[in-house]
């Protein structure tokens, strides 16, 4: 009976010793994959696609904030399952692995025509008019527009105008100024939708009538001859047939 007892003991001596060898080695498989989670997965490379409002470095420091985000797994866990800061003209960002050291960063920007200026911001639409984004900040390659009458203006509403019509027209000169590679400070419209593009000194009236195209697309032409002048070009009267432009300068 004695003998029966210390083998017993001796057998669960041998489990229990088992058992730590067992949790000893799991406790250091998890020590090494922690290691080397750390350091293979540790971002050396990150590629940024689809930005345009702001520059691929500002990008990368606005997602890699920490130590924790300098790990590509976590980061790429974190924007997929627990969501992401909210960025001025970005509707979302896209956090995929080329490579446990490389990151792909793809930017998803807001489709923005243009911007007015009120009570002191700016406020930016989309081309159906909608209020998508509102800040202190002018970015570089969205007019501003001038003219626009509006009764309300509300973040994330469209904007309140006389005729929606109005934001195919911003769209179709945005476009347009963007294809010929034109940069306005500002594009205003006047009375009956009459269209005045402001470049520093000089403005160019196209008015109402003729093709917008044509216009724009001859304006691209003369714009070197033209550029840094004081003055108004007037084109509100130039067709392909008839060419009439004049430029008055101004002191």
């Amino acid at each position: 009976m004695g003998k029966f007892k210390e083998q017993k003991r001796k057998k669960q001596r041998r489990e229990k010793r088992k058992g730590l060898i067992a949790a000893a080695v799991l406790l250091l498989v998890l020590l090494l994959a922690g290691v080397l989670a750390v350091t293979l997965f540790r971002i050396r490379d990150v590629e940024v696609t689809g930005n345009s409002f702001y520059s691929a470095q500002e990008i990368e420091d606005r997602v890699i904030t920490d130590k924790y985000s300098q790990n590509s797994l976590y980061l790429y866990l974190k924007y997929k399952y627990f969501g992401q800061e909210e960025l001025p003209f970005i509707d979302k960002l896209e956090i995929s692995l080329k490579s446990p050291g490389k990151v792909r960063i793809r930017v998803y920007e807001k489709s923005i025509i243009g911007y007015v200026t009120y009570m002191g911001s700016n406020f930016y639409f989309d081309r159906d008019g909608v209020v998508v984004e509102s800040s202190a900040d002018v970015k570089e390659g969205i007019p501003c527009i001038s003219g626009l009458k509006f009764t309300a203006l509300t973040l994330y509403q469209k904007l309140a105008v006389e005729d929606d019509a109005i934001f195919h027209r911003i769209l179709n000169i945005t476009q347009l100024v963007k294809k010929y590679e034109l940069s306005p400070d500002r594009i205003e419209f006047g009375e009956n939708l009459a269209l005045t593009l402001y470049f520093g000194e000089m403005r160019v009236a196209l008015g109402t009538g003729g093709s917008l195209e044509d216009k724009i697309g001859r304006l691209h032409e003369l714009f070197p001859d033209l550029e840094g002048r004081a003055g108004i070009l007037r084109m509100e009267n130039y067709t392909s047939d008839s060419k009439f432009i004049s430029f008055e300068k101004t002191e």
